[in-house]
């Protein structure tokens, strides 16, 4: 239902995971990962909003790099490794991205432990 897209970011480009709604277009909503990074469940969030009818977009705040579950301590690592003012503008691309794609001029947010 999805696939990994690239937007752009504040002068240069960040990726993340997007999912339409059959329908092409819907609310916009921007789906913030866990500290597991980008992972398959994040991605399926994505997918259940998109079925929903929403414009769902997951920015891959790792660029890339995921941890196993169950492995807190390499996440907490992870996490605090991210570069806030890169995550930042991450984030700022994605609002535009979804915004671009969706049939509003509002995005919702939603995340989970990050």
């Amino acid at each position: 239902m999805g696939e990994m897209i690239e937007f752009p970011s504040n002068g240069s480009t960040a990726g993340g995971y997007l999912a339409v709604p059959e329908g092409g277009s819907g609310p916009a909503v921007v789906v913030i990962q866990e500290w597991w990074g980008l992972v398959d469940h994040i991605e399926d969030v994505c997918n259940r909003f998109a079925a929903a009818g929403y414009v769902a977009l997951a920015p891959d705040l790792y660029h890339g790099q995921k941890v196993a579950p169950g492995e807190p301590d390499e996440a907490g690592k992870a996490m605090m490794a991210m570069k806030m003012d890169q995550a930042a503008r991450d984030m700022s691309g994605a609002v535009d991205e979804v915004l671009r794609r969706s049939a509003g001029s509002k995005v919702g947010v939603i995340g989970f432990c990050m």
